[in-house]
């Protein structure tokens, strides 16, 4: 793989997808000029995400060349120098900045809130026990409200606090994965227990659950509550499958894309999106 591709890590991209959550729900996911703004917005989000991570590895450098996995890494391995890689970083930042601009104010302000929110936790908070998850958390509120910000969409707090607990939950699945395989490089794993994460996770699956629940009967999505109302299973079933299988598999928890693999999982979720398009477009 190129190295320049392989420090920008492309293939996390998945996690600015979250962008689309806006448009999809204020039933504008057809207009042509509002999915437009948020597609340039996902690119921005994405180039943003790229220059970051890039930063964030000429920082741990030193650290990952006496790692055994992160030592083959672009930089410590010596395929990239790190005067190439900061021109590349820096210029990836800028170019999202830029794109984000092109759109309107308030996604530049977003885009520019998850890059100093992902240096800060790359610097600091991810040390923390907690504090990491509540935080690493808001960069997914970020996504989601430079997408809302990009149709020029007063956000709902619905479309605020559900992505926001979703994430949390990730991000405590995230670190169960990580202290069930035994992962030594994080100084927040000293902090946690696998039986805490496992509580935790189901707790705040229930709440995102219930806030679910409360957002279908109280949005009346096009005045269609029953049809929508019949999601709520879907939901269940997809993310307590979810949870479950990250709890058996240590690589799930780390690592969510691989949920992708599981075909029950994507049955519902695909039966999910595909109802919930009916209620609010059809």
């Amino acid at each position: 793989m190129n190295p320049y591709v392989e420090i920008a890590r492309p293939w996390q991209w998945y996690k600015n997808l979250v962008a689309f959550l806006g448009i999809f729900f204020a039933g504008m996911f057809l207009n042509f000029h509002s999915l437009l703004s948020v597609i340039i917005t996902f690119f921005a989000l994405s180039l943003a995400s790229s220059g970051v991570y890039v930063i964030n590895d000429i920082l741990d450098v030193e650290k990952d060349r006496l790692h055994p996995k992160k030592r083959n890494r672009p930089l410590p391995s010596g395929r990239i120098s790190i005067p190439a890689a900061t021109l590349y970083g820096y210029s990836l930042v800028f170019i999202a900045l830029l794109l984000a601009y092109s759109v309107n104010s308030l996604v530049f302000l977003a885009v520019s809130a998850l890059i100093l929110n992902t240096l800060l936790y790359s610097l600091f908070l991810k040390h923390l026990a907690f504090i990491d998850v509540a935080d690493l958390a808001l960069n997914f509120l970020f996504r989601t409200l430079a997408g809302v910000f990009a149709i020029s969409v007063y956000p709902s707090y619905w479309i605020i606090i559900i992505p926001y607990f979703i994430a949390v939950f990730l991000a405590l699945l995230k670190r169960y994965g990580e202290l069930s395989r035994g992962t030594k490089s994080r100084k927040s794993l000293k902090r946690y227990d696998s039986e805490t994460l496992r509580i935790l996770s189901a707790v705040t699956l229930g709440i995102v659950l219930v806030l679910y629940t409360l957002y279908i009967f109280d949005s009346k999505l096009p005045h269609k509550t029953f049809a929508a109302a019949t999601t709520i299973p879907l939901a269940v079933f997809t993310l307590f499958r979810w949870y479950n299988d990250a709890m058996k598999n240590p690589d799930l928890a780390e690592d969510a894309a691989r949920v992708v693999y599981d075909k029950w999982f994507l049955l519902g979720g695909l039966l999910w999106a595909v109802v919930l398009f009916g209620v609010i477009y059809l």
